[in-house]
């Protein structure tokens, strides 16, 4: 039916690639005397944004939601030591041309990329708002030892069965470049942190109905702040992670009720807001269930729905029959399309 398309191209940057110029930033590095250090020049773009020069940049999301409005730049040295941290304020782009670093050279760098690190969780019952992760990332030093397992354990949590991302999503990278005894630039990518559906639900039956709300069953609760997962030379995920299913912490369903209920009229289509949440793995296959007249009507299950790895768009059609048969359709895209139907995305 469909294909799956959730990429963070890893760089090991070995190789000329991508080479920028850009004016000599003032900022702390760390090293003694002797230390030889050149310009690294570090160019930042969504997953899904070509790397080709003409066009990057031609993709576009949904929303402004599915940019890059922050982007903070880590370098850790290959002795663990923090070389920079810097944050950048930026206004909804998808891609981030040419942050100018002074840097040690001739080792290979380990670089983190957070994006709108102040991404937050809404519950749609109480509408509490809370970030999405709780760690200060401005805290980490410079010329101090990077806090390797503090990050690499760091989760993201839901903490009911209606909360959701809302407003800029999280996105978080991490990469490996090799610096020569040269000027060097490098194009890096950065993956949104969640999974996205889309509902779109027609109505060929013989009367106005009333959508009540919508769930998805066997989320996950918990994943991991910066992607642990292996990628294939075209950047497309081989295999990932997500933290060990233990107590409160395993699959839920989520549910999302409208209040008011959507009316949807005779031949009439509605196009529900996207529905941001938590990539996961189930070994048997995911299903839904639409709040229509108040009555509960379960899909059957969906067994071309695959694992689902962060940057995952799940696009779903339903369409109401005269019978009052409910028919589900459930495709995979690339993140990167969006005019599917009138209204997608608003």
């Amino acid at each position: 039916m469909g294909r799956l398309v959730s990429s963070v191209i890893l760089c090991l940057m070995s190789m000329p690639a991508f080479f920028a110029c850009g004016s000599v930033a003032e900022f702390e590095v760390a090293g003694g005397e002797e230390t030889e250090y050149v310009n690294l020049d570090i160019s930042v773009a969504m997953s899904d944004v070509s790397g080709a020069p003409t066009r990057a940049g031609e993709e576009d999301a949904a929303n402004d939601n599915e940019k890059m409005q922050s982007l903070r730049i880590v370098i850790v040295r290959g002795d663990m030591t923090v070389e920079a941290n810097r944050r950048i304020n930026l206004k909804a782009v998808l891609n981030h041309e040419d942050e100018t670093f002074k840097v040690a050279a001739n080792e290979r760098k380990t670089i983190y990329l957070f994006v709108n690190e102040d991404a937050e969780f809404v519950s749609e019952t109480d509408n509490l708002r809370r970030k999405v992760v709780d760690y200060d990332l401005g805290g980490i030093a410079v010329g101090q030892p990077f806090p390797a397992s503090d990050i690499e354990n760091l989760k993201v949590s839901l903490a009911s069965r209606s909360e959701q991302v809302a407003g800029p999503l999280p996105m978080s990278g991490k990469h490996y470049v090799d610096v020569p005894g040269q000027d060097h630039s490098c194009r890096l990518f950065v993956t949104r942190a969640a999974v996205k559906f889309s509902f779109h639900i027609t109505n060929n039956s013989t009367e106005e109905i009333s959508l009540g709300g919508v769930t998805i069953s066997k989320m996950a609760r918990e994943e991991w702040y910066v992607p642990h997962a292996v990628y294939d030379a075209d950047g497309n995920v081989v295999e990932y992670e997500v933290p060990p299913l233990e107590g409160d912490n395993g699959q839920y369903i989520f549910r999302n009720d409208f209040a008011p209920s959507i009316p949807v009229t005779v031949g009439g289509t509605v196009d529900l807001r996207p529905i941001y949440l938590l990539e996961g793995k189930y070994k048997d296959d995911y299903s839904m269930s639409l709040f229509v007249g108040g009555t509960e009507r379960h899909a059957a299950l969906f067994d071309n729905l695959p694992d689902l790895p962060r940057n995952t768009h799940v696009v779903v059609n339903v369409t109401i029959k005269k019978d009052a048969r409910i028919v589900w359709e459930v495709d995979v895209v690339p993140y990167d399309v969006v005019d599917l139907f009138p209204g997608f995305g608003k």
